[in-house]
């Protein structure tokens, strides 16, 4: 996508923030979306990131030019820039006097004329934009949710225009679905739940999808509003990749669906008393870990025999190997 633009400096009065900025999906989907320029200044505020960025531009002004639309009034619509244009309001606003060299009252902008098309001011923030961690994954789901089905884009361009492969576009576009979906069920619109399905291993989106009782159980397990949720974040210790082996072990399952308490560091426990090697994961790694120690060369061993402390290590490890043997020798003659 190549867009006409004229550099130009343009006064920060006549500049409109974007009501319909993707940024702002994740506040649409609860139904509560800025409603006009104060709105979503307040909401802009309230960014992670937007002290810090007040100081900087305080100090320093704005470096990058904004990306801005001419409209038929007048004004300038801001297409990306709404953060800083923010700050440069509250500058003004609050009559600080800027530093030596530093313009609060004008900013450098890309000006783009009236042709360019909805489709294309959102395909351009999109480029500008993505990746920056205030858009955060749900929002760029959400935009390639609107492209695909409100302006017809194939995933194909989609992916060419937001420099991504087609298939984390497709997955970005299943998780909204999927999250969509459990929003309507549950009347959940937090969208911290949609690292659920985005980061959730393959096995568990199959498991999700294999009956409407797995999908059922899965809103419950993952909605802070039952009082109990019994599936973490996507990673930490009783989250997704947990809960990937629990639904492998029938009891472990069972277990959660029958026990309104039990989670799933519960139901990890009954997995590691079915399977061994789950409870002593390193167990699996005896067999390559042998084959290691067999392909090792005259030369490496030569430069092992050079490292006292690894002999000291083999020592302890022949002697705990030894040990454990015997122990077992002994299980075996009972």
């Amino acid at each position: 996508m190549s867009l006409n633009y004229i550099a130009s400096t343009v006064p920060v009065s006549k500049l409109k923030l974007d009501l319909g900025n993707p940024r702002l999906y994740h506040e649409t989907l609860t139904g509560n979306p800025p409603s006009d320029q104060d709105a979503l200044e307040a909401s802009i505020s309230g960014d992670p990131q937007f002290t810090g960025l007040l100081k900087s531009i305080r100090k320093n002004g704005v470096q990058d030019a904004i990306w801005v639309q001419a409209q038929n009034d007048g004004t300038y619509l801001v297409v990306e820039g709404n953060r800083r244009t923010t700050c440069l309001r509250r500058l003004i606003r609050e009559n600080v006097t800027p530093p030596a060299g530093v313009d609060y009252e004008q900013v450098r902008a890309n000006v783009l004329d009236g042709t360019v098309t909805e489709v294309e001011l959102k395909l351009l923030a999109a480029r500008l934009q993505t990746g920056k961690a205030v858009w955060g994954p749900f929002n760029v789901s959400a935009l390639i949710y609107d492209f695909h089905n409100t302006h017809n884009l194939a995933f194909e361009d989609i992916a060419t225009e937001m420099q991504m492969s087609v298939t984390k576009v497709k997955k970005f576009y299943k998780s909204y679905l999927m999250f969509l979906d459990y929003s309507i069920a549950t009347g959940d619109t937090g969208v911290k739940r949609f690292a659920y399905y985005n980061e959730a291993p393959k096995k568990v989106i199959e498991w999700v999808e294999d009956s409407p009782k797995n999908k059922k159980d899965y809103h419950k397990w993952i909605n802070p509003n039952e009082g109990h949720t019994k599936i973490r974040s996507a990673a930490t210790r009783g989250g997704l990749r947990e809960f990937a082996k629990v639904i492998e072990d029938h009891e472990a399952l069972t277990l959660m669906r029958e026990d309104p308490m039990a989670n799933v560091e519960d139901a990890m426990e009954v997995v590691k008393q079915n399977d061994i090697k789950k409870e002593m994961p390193f167990l699996a790694k005896l067999l390559p870990f042998q084959a290691s120690l067999n392909g090792i060369s005259d030369e490496q061993k030569a430069r092992i025999a050079a490292e006292a402390r690894i002999r000291v290590h083999l020592k302890s490890l022949r002697a705990a190997v030894d040990s454990l043997l015997s122990d077992l020798e002994a299980f075996d003659s009972e």
